[in-house]
């Protein structure tokens, strides 16, 4: 069954559709293995397309994301979006977005969402994994970690 790709549309992100579709084929086949893991759900396109493929497989996908967006989203650079800056606390928040687009898809009991740096449930992680789809950070740092 195709990927259908207008579960996509209204979710910010910056996930092409060839991209989606992959994602979602990559997770179909991972999700028969095992549980998968996401490290970067930003609104959660990518994690639609991750968690639609573990839900037709009665798998789980854990979404790691601080939700406070990389170094380039913030205030006065250039991938910054006003629409995310939370105003009671003045720092940017896409873990509103990205519940949404979970609801959305109906996918509350196949997406388990962690809000966290990635390096926290790191260090005790032991649950073996289908798929790492890593897309957090991107400086070196930041990629280094997750």
């Amino acid at each position: 069954m195709p990927f259908n790709l207008q579960i996509l549309a209204g979710i910010k992100g910056f996930l092409e559709p060839d991209e989606a579709e992959r994602l979602y084929q990559i997770g179909l086949d991972a999700s028969r293995r095992g549980p998968c893991l996401e490290i970067g759900g930003y609104c959660g396109k990518s994690t639609l397309c991750l968690g639609t493929a573990c839900r037709e497989n009665g798998a789980v996908l854990y979404s790691i994301d601080h939700h406070r967006g990389s170094p380039e989203q913030q205030p006065g650079e250039e991938y910054f979006d006003p629409e995310l800056l939370d105003s009671q606390t003045g720092r940017l928040d896409t873990f509103r977005h990205f519940r949404k687009a979970v609801e959305q898809a109906d996918l509350e009991d196949t997406v388990v969402p962690m809000v966290c740096r990635s390096e926290l449930p790191a260090r005790a992680w032991s649950t073996p994994l289908g798929l790492v789809f890593i897309d957090g950070g991107h400086s070196f740092e930041d990629a280094f970690a997750d």
